[in-house]
């Protein structure tokens, strides 16, 4: 029997990561103007109403009684895209996304602390080079009284953290539960608990919204959340988890491009270095992945569903 064709789930999972990269971008622009909290707020009321409304018309709209599938959502994308983006405000865009690279081995090694997922020797070896680039990353030869990179980057690796375990989290959920309706639910309750905290922060009468806000919220929260969730859900449909992992490492790659376009972001020698031993990590996961015993390959979709 010939194998299934793989041109659709490459080609939604290549977009995947266009779109998160150019959603990295444009929340990196929207930062100049807009406060953490607020744009991401904006970005759940966004991504949640579109899948809501994506639910309804595929005949499966959200019920109350899925509350529980959407408590990964507290994960993800409430803590983990909440702590990257005040990580975001203080680093550069390229830099929040080398930092989530590693997370592909930050989740094999959850899932043999937390599943009993053993690694190999190879897997540990590229989680310990991961470690390692994120040093060189977060290097800045610059005086920084304020310390500011080095809490931008300690927010970020939180967020990669929650991020990895909203995907253990999912790869047992999913097992019982729709991806949709998972998806869908998870961006709901993230939505009420971020909203929450919002409107605890931020009364509602000082809010003053214009429309050169509304524009990059509404575009951020498309391309960073509900679009490319969508995307490489239909690609890990089709294809192997470690075929999709495979695909992570271009988020990085295109964030960098196109900070380097539209944000004039460049990156130091010695960041280059941290950055290609990240990236090598995460691209050697999957080939390490391959001398697993069977059953131990893991799901890696935190920025993703």
């Amino acid at each position: 029997m010939s194998s299934p064709p793989l041109f659709l789930p490459l080609l939604c999972g290549t977009l995947a990561t266009v779109s998160w990269s150019i959603g990295n971008v444009l929340s990196k622009a929207a930062l100049c103007c807009i406060e953490p909290l607020s744009l991401l707020t904006g970005q759940l009321a966004v991504s949640a109403a579109s899948l809501t409304v994506l639910s309804i018309w595929s005949g499966a709209p959200p019920r109350l009684s899925d509350w529980r599938a959407g408590l990964p959502g507290i994960l993800q994308p409430a803590l983990a895209s909440g702590l990257s983006i005040f990580g975001l405000s203080m680093l550069p865009a390229s830099v929040e996304a080398m930092l989530f690279a590693v997370e592909p081995p930050l989740i094999i090694f959850l899932a043999w602390f937390i599943l009993g997922e053993l690694p190999n020797r190879a897997i540990i070896f590229l989680c310990l080079l991961a470690v390692a680039g994120v040093g060189f990353l977060s290097w800045t030869s610059d005086p920084d009284p304020s310390a500011a990179r080095g809490l931008g980057v300690a927010l970020v690796l939180a967020g990669v953290l929650f991020a990895s375990l909203y995907s253990i989290v999912v790869r047992v959920m999913s097992e019982s539960v729709d991806t949709l309706r998972l998806t869908t639910a998870s961006q709901i309750v993230a939505f009420a608990l971020v909203a929450f905290a919002w409107i605890g922060f931020r009364p509602l009468p000082t809010l003053s919204v214009t429309i050169g806000d509304v524009v990059p919220v509404v575009g951020s929260g498309l391309l960073l959340l509900s679009i490319p969730f969508l995307l490489y859900g239909i690609a890990l449909q089709r294809m192997s988890a470690t075929a999709a992992a495979l695909l992570l490492p271009l988020v990085p790659v295109f964030t960098a491009i196109f900070a380097s376009i539209f944000l004039q972001e460049t990156l130091t020698a010695t960041q280059w270095l941290g950055a290609a031993a990240v990236l090598l990590s995460a691209l050697g996961t999957p080939m390490a992945l391959r001398s697993q015993p069977h059953g131990s390959e893991v799901s890696s979709h935190s920025r993703k569903p």
